[in-house]
């Protein structure tokens, strides 16, 4: 069977990576921890006995489709082919850039780094004001695919200066090739994670700018971040060079 593309949810995708409407350049370097994890919410459909009080879910900010995402999101081609689990260092200074971890990415805006040596680190920090890093810092990242799931974690932790502009914000930016045509986004939310294979926060009940956006033309998921620490994604199903046109790296 072949996958073939719907009109996309997101419009045009650049071939080059942009950021705020400007191109930016690529570096494969990395200069701080990040963990990244893209989990699938597994759905169920149980019969509640007469006796039985139902279970209330919480509210959550459950992922969308790419055009509602802010004008400010990145806008990257990423076209796969990478070996699934890989590690990558790469260095980033007080102008940002976008930085590529095997088959995804990570993009800085200038001036959006806090300064690790006078910032504080926590949950109850993100939104702190805090001085923007001056210096150039190294990044390491370590990928892992492993039983459906996706790992990104990065180190050292950081976390990034806050902002009501999502122009401003840090992004993660994640290939998931199975997203094509499903119209179940729900497989492609972005969690936090403390380290690989560890428990999973979503975040976006106390925090909806925390919510992940998926492009079902393209197969790409992205959602904005604080910090760095790790993250998981858990894609509903992989599309094999026998399944889709042209491949696993193959985009319009």
């Amino acid at each position: 069977m072949r996958c073939t593309r719907l009109s996309s949810d997101a419009g045009y995708v650049s071939r080059l990576p942009v950021h705020a409407g400007v191109a930016m350049r690529s570096n494969r370097k990395f200069t701080s921890p990040l963990l990244c994890f893209l989990v699938a919410a597994a759905c169920s459909d149980g019969v509640v006995s007469p006796g039985a009080k139902p279970i209330e879910a919480p509210v959550l900010a459950a992922p969308a489709p790419m055009r509602l995402a802010p004008q400010g999101r990145p806008t990257l081609d990423l076209v796969g082919g990478l070996p699934d689990s890989t590690s990558v260092d790469f260095s980033v200074g007080p102008n940002g850039g976008v930085f590529f971890t095997g088959n995804h990415a990570v993009v800085f805006p200038s001036q959006s780094i806090c300064d690790p040596a006078t910032s504080s680190y926590g949950p109850s920090t993100w939104d702190l004001t805090c001085d923007p890093l001056q210096t150039t810092l190294k990044v390491h990242a370590e990928v892992r695919r492993a039983n459906g799931r996706t790992w990104i974690d990065f180190t050292p932790s950081l976390r990034f200066v806050p902002s009501s502009s999502s122009s401003k914000w840090v992004w993660l930016v994640m290939y998931t090739p199975g997203a094509v045509q499903d119209t179940d986004l729900s497989r492609y939310n972005i969690l936090w994670s403390q380290s690989i294979g560890g428990a999973t926060v979503d975040e976006t009940p106390t925090d909806a700018t925390l919510r992940t956006y998926v492009d079902t033309f393209s197969g790409i998921s992205l959602r904005r971040i604080k910090h760095f620490s790790g993250y998981l994604v858990e894609s509903g199903r992989d599309c094999t060079s026998s399944e889709c046109s042209g491949g696993e790296g193959t985009t319009p």
